[in-house]
């Protein structure tokens, strides 16, 4: 289970509501595109899917009805409709749909969309327990300022991934609710998982550039501290009998952790490899990061995706530039891939994907972000999710439900981005994630 989260003043955390910061993260042409659902009653009801009522097949409008999930309704002949599973962020694994599931665009994810035929649909969500506890250690590294890291190696695990943390962040990103439910499902499949702080997340900005960050490129030096602590970090764990010496590596981060994960992918390529000889990865994958600084796209050998935000919203990303960079890397005869995700509709209980919120907590939420006038008639977030955030700091007496909600607001914050399809953080695509890995590891 996760750690619990630090209580901190409601004004600061407030802020971090409204903060447009760097940390928290779309459909690559299935059909998708995030339009007018249809649904002609509220799209967030279902859960059971036990409501009755025959199709009114004279106005061709048809039932669907989700089961351990969310979406249930009544919806038009043609239009786009979302579905979500019931399952936990914490301590559960999504497992294939069944029903009607080969209607879905990914019948593998926790959520997806499909195109209502003219006939009642019917799907289950199927979940399975998955504990995961993290350990947690101090590590210095290379200088003597201790940063803390957090893993969890299973038995005969057939892999490792490292978690990067984005700008600001920090070792506990992997604990954070996307990207732990993206950890729930490597391990459930034999991976190995480990976050850790970046050099300048515990000493502040070293290079004068005004952010806290990993050094990711695009210059290559044998004094990279990052590089040079993992270096390390990794030599310490196979010392231990933890990671075994032929263990297969492979890297994700968000935003600058995202561009991280890229350079890493270089080192193999690089001209200081022989420093790093415990940094060699099999495939590597950056989320809500275009990876051009780095520019590992001219120079990496190494398996690349780009996981990419639909409606990115960070100056400093570019989507068009992520999708030149797989291409390229293609081109050069390197497998990439490039995913964008798109916007999807608020359901009432969405915020029960963070730890601690109950549904009908999220439910009265939801209701909020309606009475506020953020929700269109199709059920989509219409704001900015940072505009979002500073008209509740200014309002506050409008959102009792969510301002009561102070270990939470960040993570809030980030759900509403997800579903904005904006810089965040994002497991809709979790088993496509583990599914590029899955390519390259010859264990699998």
């Amino acid at each position: 289970m996760q750690t619990p989260r630090l209580s901190l003043g409601l004004v600061v955390l407030l802020s971090l509501l409204a903060a447009c910061a760097d940390v928290a993260g779309r459909d690559s042409g299935r059909g998708d595109s995030g339009g007018d659902s249809g649904d002609l009653r509220d799209s967030g009801a279902g859960g059971d899917g036990s409501e009755d009522g025959a199709s009114a097949d004279a106005t061709g409008t048809f039932r669907l009805e989700v089961v351990n999930g969310y979406g249930s309704g009544v919806y038009a002949a043609g239009s786009t409709v979302h579905v979500w599973s019931a399952v936990s962020t914490t301590n559960e694994v999504v497992q294939p749909w069944t029903g009607d599931a080969l209607l879905l665009a990914e019948p593998n994810e926790w959520h997806s969309s499909f195109v209502m035929p003219a006939r009642d649909v019917q799907l289950t969500s199927n979940r399975q327990p998955q504990p995961l506890v993290l350990t947690v250690e101090m590590f210095n590294g290379s200088t003597s300022r201790p940063k803390t890291v957090r893993y969890h190696f299973p038995p005969r695990m057939r892999g490792v991934v490292l978690f990067s943390h984005g700008t600001g962040g920090s070792n506990s990103y992997i604990q954070s609710a996307e990207a732990f439910a993206l950890a729930l499902a490597l391990v459930q499949r034999g991976y190995g998982v480990l976050g850790t702080d970046a050099e300048e997340a515990v000493a502040g900005d070293l290079n004068g550039d005004g952010k806290e960050r990993w050094f990711a490129g695009p210059n290559f030096r044998a004094d990279n501290v990052d590089l040079r602590n993992l270096q390390l970090l990794f030599a310490s764990f196979e010392a231990r009998g933890l990671i075994a010496p032929a263990t297969p590596k492979f890297a994700l981060g968000m935003s600058n952790g995202g561009a991280f994960s890229h350079f890493l992918g270089t080192v193999a390529a690089s001209p200081v490899a022989g420093d790093f000889a415990q940094l060699r990865f099999r495939a590597v994958v950056g989320y809500c990061s275009d990876a051009t600084a780095s520019r590992s796209a001219a120079l990496s050998t190494t398996p690349s995706a780009w996981f990419m935000c639909g409606a990115e919203d960070n100056p400093e990303v570019s989507n068009a530039e992520a999708q030149a960079n797989a291409r390229m890397l293609s081109s050069r005869g390197v497998a990439s891939e490039h995913v964008e995700h798109p916007p999807s509709p608020l359901y009432d209980e969405r915020f029960t994907r963070i730890e601690g919120i109950s549904a009908d907590t999220s439910r009265a939420m939801a209701a909020e972000l309606r009475a506020a006038g953020f929700v269109d008639a199709a059920g989509f977030i219409n704001g900015d999710g940072d505009a979002i955030g500073q008209f509740i700091v200014d309002n506050p007496a409008r959102f009792p439900t969510i301002v009561r909600q102070r270990d939470s607001l960040a993570a809030i914050r980030s759900q509403v981005k997800v579903m904005r399809a904006e810089h965040s953080m994002y497991a809709d695509y979790a088993l496509r994630n583990i599914a590029f890995f899955d390519r390259f590891n010859p264990g699998r």
